[in-house]
């Protein structure tokens, strides 16, 4: 390659043995991504792309490239130039994030020369957060995807183009039988009604599907955009919330639905800003009437009523510890995420303190994977201290199945040097099978200033753990 005022062009001949180098660096390429940006490299000149094409005589670029990744390319760019040089049999991951994908170009070159040259593509992602119209994705999709026999996953992500034609997904599921994981957020115009019996089709479309993911962005209600054979399938639902739930049983009308979803596994619910406010009376319900392996809150700010001691958590453990009316218990909740963020009239008094750790000890069972924030300085009401927390500890007929914990330290004060010693301790006894703690880093605004002293913590807890095991003491 040569620059050659201002424009890259290809010289000479691929096959020559001073370009054996070349060959061997590309053989050993798997993933490639082309972004969007500042014109800080010189462009490659069509002569030069043409004469590559030649020198490569049918063959693929890349030979063993496995990933592609396009991030909001120009309609007409050297991205799309490199296309079809790189495009070989053994991708089996694309994706394509961007306004790119409203652009005709997409929709009649991009993605048809791409099902074609990748014809052992397994993973297929399609996401732009724009407004544009995707006017030509809806009318031509299913029938692009036809030929891609082994695709597995697809993923459509156009969460803020509400244009979706009500005979999409009735026409694109057909043609796409071969997925084991479909991840939707797309949506109608004002999330206008889908879910009619003239655009369903029998549950029988979906015999390889495994995982099905539906995002709802109708508030509290379950978007009307999804076909009811869909909702039937789901095995998650995604709910973005933009407005404050202060009030009781505002998701009553979704819980009643997804307690006739026999599948469904996962709930999340997704706050647009800290700022939202979410009362917990308004999030039992999913626990108490759904049979959830996992419930996901991210982000968003938990509202707590004075004299609540668990800083909001009680809820979710009396629900999930809740009986069926048979007297039994149900499935067993594996992953619970709860909020950092507390809405309280008292600054400290109602974070949970680290005897909620103790009761999560004792009732959740089957929990592997906890998440929530923690207020250590505050050990639990009536002067409880981390002494008489293990000296009152009494081993539970069920040991705690917990494996990971992510905190978020809420603490004003410093750390005794004792307490790092009585923490590991404590946490070691009550979570025998526990195998890390680590912090909350999926919020920014979180302080990270007790980070290391929690770190310092673990490595105590797992020195005991590792002793424990070998039956050594400490």
């Amino acid at each position: 390659m040569r620059d050659i005022d201002g424009l890259y062009y290809f010289i000479g001949d691929i096959d020559d043995p001073k370009a054996a180098k070349f060959h061997r660096y590309a053989r050993a390429v798997r993933s490639i991504a082309f972004n969007a940006g500042g014109n800080t490299t010189h462009p490659i000149s069509l002569a030069g792309m043409s004469w590559l094409g030649q020198q490569l005589k049918g063959r693929a670029l890349l030979p063993g490239l496995q990933r592609v990744q396009f991030k909001d390319p120009n309609r007409d760019s050297v991205h799309m130039g490199l296309l079809p040089l790189i495009l070989s049999p053994s991708i089996e991951t694309i994706g394509f994030n961007g306004s790119f994908l409203s652009a005709n170009t997409f929709h009649t070159y991009s993605l048809p020369i791409v099902c074609g040259g990748a014809p052992q593509l397994k993973h297929l992602l399609l996401e732009d957060h724009g407004v544009v119209s995707h006017t030509g994705i809806w009318g031509s999709l299913h029938s692009i995807l036809r030929p891609l026999q082994r695709l597995e996953s697809l993923s459509l992500l156009l969460p803020n183009t509400l244009s979706m034609p009500s005979a999409f997904l009735y026409q694109l599921i057909p043609n796409i039988r071969s997925l084991t994981s479909l991840y939707l957020d797309t949506h109608t115009g004002s999330h206008s009604e889908s879910r009619t019996s003239i655009w369903d089709f029998p549950t029988d479309e979906f015999q390889s599907l495994i995982s099905l993911e539906l995002v709802n962005r109708s508030e509290c209600k379950i978007c009307p955009c999804y076909l009811s054979s869909l909702l039937k399938r789901a095995t998650s639902m995604v709910f973005h919330i933009s407005t404050s739930l202060t009030g009781h049983n505002q998701f009553k009308q979704a819980i009643e639905t997804l307690s006739t979803m026999k599948n469904l596994k996962t709930v999340k619910i997704v706050p647009r800003a800290r700022g939202v406010v979410i009362a917990p009376v308004n999030l039992k319900g999913f626990l108490r009437s759904l049979n959830l392996e996992t419930f996901d809150i991210r982000g968003g700010t938990l509202q707590v009523e004075n004299g609540d001691c668990g800083g909001g958590l009680s809820v979710f453990f009396d629900a999930v510890n809740a009986q069926d009316g048979g007297g039994t218990i149900r499935r067993p909740l594996r992953f619970l995420h709860t909020p950092i963020w507390r809405h309280i009239s008292q600054p400290t008094g109602h974070f949970p303190p680290i005897g909620a750790l103790v009761d999560i000890a004792r009732n959740a069972i089957g929990l592997h994977h906890l998440s929530l924030c923690i207020y250590s300085t505050w050990i639990g009401p009536n002067n409880q201290t981390l002494k008489s927390l293990m000296e009152t500890w009494e081993e539970p007929a069920v040991p705690s199945t917990l494996r990971h914990l992510e905190i978020a330290e809420l603490r004003s004060s410093t750390f005794e040097p004792a307490e790092y010693r009585d923490l590991a301790r404590l946490l070691d006894i009550i979570f025998p099978n526990l195998e890390s703690v680590r912090m909350i880093d999926h919020d920014p605004s979180r302080d990270t200033k007790w980070d290391e002293h929690w770190k310092l913590i673990e490595e105590y807890r797992c020195m005991r753990r590792s002793l424990r095991i070998h039956g050594l003491s400490f």
